[in-house]
């Protein structure tokens, strides 16, 4: 990630179309503001949860599962500790996308150096969760 140092070192370089479109800037902003995504494939059983690392302070925007086999309760659950920070999330028909119904803004925030956990509803539940999250 880029810093605002960075940003005004690759403004002032000596190419002149880093300086032309401030390429420095331009980086720096969407280092700060653009979106990020954290992921966690569950390809076993993770009714004990999964657990997915927060590289930096952020915001939890949407959680998206993809589906990755067939299971008929199939759910995949993102949570802070004992806390559920999202709905279950359907995961029950393989290659189905199915996003967040809730996201709990008590628990969306996240410090950096966090860690979330992902749990599955049954054994058999099968998904790929990406976490739409925001630096803060």
């Amino acid at each position: 990630m880029l810093t605002e140092v960075q940003g005004e070192r690759l403004n002032n370089d000596t190419d002149p179309t880093n300086q032309a479109v401030s390429a420095g800037t331009e980086l720096y902003h969407a280092s700060k503001y653009g979106l990020y995504y954290l992921f966690c494939s569950v390809e076993a059983d993770a009714t004990g949860e999964k657990a997915v690392n927060v590289p930096f302070a952020c915001e939890i925007m949407d959680v998206i599962v993809q589906a990755r086999a067939t299971s008929g309760s199939g759910t995949l659950t993102l949570k802070a500790g004992a806390n559920a920070i999202t709905d279950a999330i359907v995961c029950a028909v393989d290659t189905t996308i199915t996003r967040a119904g809730t996201i709990d803004d008590a628990y969306s925030t996240l410090a950096s150096g966090a860690t979330v956990t992902v749990n599955a509803n049954g054994a058999n539940d099968r998904g790929y969760m990406t976490i739409v999250v925001r630096k803060v």
